[in-house]
Order: C-alpha cells, then structure tokens, then sequence
C-alpha cells in the first residue's frame, strides 16, 4: 500500500480526509497521496431527458464548480502548509488535482491506479455525482475504500476490529488491510470462524477474538458493531463490502448499507 487517493466533497471534511490518508499511508510506509476535487460536467448536473442547458447554464455550473474546487484547495494549501511547518509529510508526495471530469472517467483514470481510496461517509444532501463517486468507488474501482466521519480528528488504523464473514469481499478486504494491521497497535476479530480466518488470510497476525451480542438481522448485526468499536475503543472497522450485487443490495438491504448511514467511525472495506 504506497498510494492513496483522498476524494474531498465538503469543505469542512478537508481536513479530517487528509490527515487520515496521510495517517495510514505514514503508518505502512506510503509514498504518494493524491487529492482529488473532481468537478461537475454540466451535462452531469441535469436529466437529458427533462432538462436542456444553455449556454448561461454552462457558464454558471462551471464558474460554481470552479469556485467549490477554489475552496476546497485553499483548505488543502492550509493543511499542507501546516503540515510542513509540523514535520508531518517527510518525504510524502502529495499532488491536487481538480479536473472537470465524469464519474466513469475519475473511475479510470485515477481511482483505478492508487492502492488505497479515502472519502468521506455518503450524506443525504451529496450532489448527484458524488452519490455516483461513492457507488463507483465501491463497485467499480477494485480498490479498497476507507470511509471517514464527518468531524472525525482522531487516528485511524491504531485499534481495529476486523468483522469477518465467509465472503468473497470479505477476504479481498482482509487481504487489503494486512500492511495497516502489521502497523496497528491492537486487533481484534468478530465473527464465526474468525479464527481459521486469520490463520489462513492473515498469517502470523496477532489478534483478539471477541463477541457479538446480535440477533442475526442486518440492523441487529450493524449495531452491534457499532458498540463494540465503541465499547472497545476501535478506530477502524474493517469489513467485506456489499457481498451480493447492486440491485440486491439496493431492494434488500446490507449491514455494509447500514454501516454507511451510520458515521460514527472509519470503515475500511472492499466489494
């Protein structure tokens, strides 16, 4: 794990998505983050069935995304600075950029060349292309996906709790997380056969079993998650990503769905 790509939206999250991919690429010896403020098409930001653009409507969304995209580098520059005058970034490598650019194409041509993807907790009022940006990055990216809280300031990565199920997703995500376990202080494990997990995906790892008290139910399942990160002092999450398909997921429901309406700690996971 040697690059990250941190996708910023809200400008009052910038800073809590930079310091924790910067957090978690120092901690396994990353080399490069990339950040990202991907703006809106104009065709992107209307129904072309319902909705024709002019060329004031073009004008105008693209002096709006400018503007978002201007003030999402200033918070940026901030950081960095800082971050500098602390000794934070060592020889850490960090590039902007803010292209003008389609769901699909972010996808492919940036998303798909970094080994870690940072962004933040999907929210009601997200744009259209964010929503889109938070569903490609699961499904289409093949790359892990660390999600971060609103307001979220404190480390990431120390103290994880790893949500094992005997899943296709669920093993990738174990697979993708080892080189942050090998720097965790503290990892602990939830779920049945965790243990012949471990051993099999995770050799020579040190980690603690412990309990769940659920009823088996997805939101049974998801809360009781949630206390144990609490009650334990967990920092991460780490859990197999929507182990069916879209449309399942979508018409069913998941705990991964649960989880990400539920902002309260970073989610590390992988479709």
């Amino acid at each position: 794990m040697k690059t990250a790509l941190v996708i910023l939206n809200r400008p009052q999250d910038v800073t809590g998505l930079l310091a924790a991919g910067l957090s978690v690429l120092r901690a396994v010896g990353g080399m490069a983050m990339s950040v990202l403020a991907a703006r809106e098409p104009p065709e992107d930001t209307i129904v072309p069935t319902e909705e024709m653009l002019t060329d004031t409507d073009r004008a105008r969304i693209h002096a709006q995304q400018r503007e978002w995209a201007d003030g999402l580098h200033d918070r940026y520059h901030d950081w960095l600075a800082k971050c500098r005058v602390d000794g934070m970034l060592g020889e850490m490598e960090t590039n902007w950029l803010d292209p003008e650019i389609s769901v699909e194409r972010m996808i492919r041509a940036y998303a798909s060349e970094t080994d870690l993807i940072v962004i933040g907790f999907p929210q009601s009022h997200d744009s259209d292309q964010k929503r889109r940006a938070v569903r490609a990055a699961i499904f289409d990216s093949a790359r892990p996906v660390l999600f971060i809280p609103p307001g979220w300031d404190g480390p990431v990565g120390r103290n994880v709790l790893l949500a094992w199920k005997d899943t296709a997703s669920c093993r990738r995500t174990f697979l993708s997380v080892r080189p942050i376990l090998d720097a965790a202080r503290d990892v602990e494990i939830v779920g049945d056969g965790a243990g012949s997990a471990v051993d099999k995906l995770l050799p020579g790892l040190q980690v603690t079993p412990v309990m769940a008290d659920d009823g088996g139910a997805p939101v049974e399942l998801a809360a009781a998650l949630l206390r144990l990160c609490r009650d334990n002092g967990r920092d991460m999450l780490v859990m197999g990503g929507y182990a069916h398909g879209r449309l399942y997921n979508h018409i069913i429901g998941s705990v991964t769905q649960i989880m990400l309406e539920s902002p309260e700690i970073p989610i590390f996971l992988q479709h």
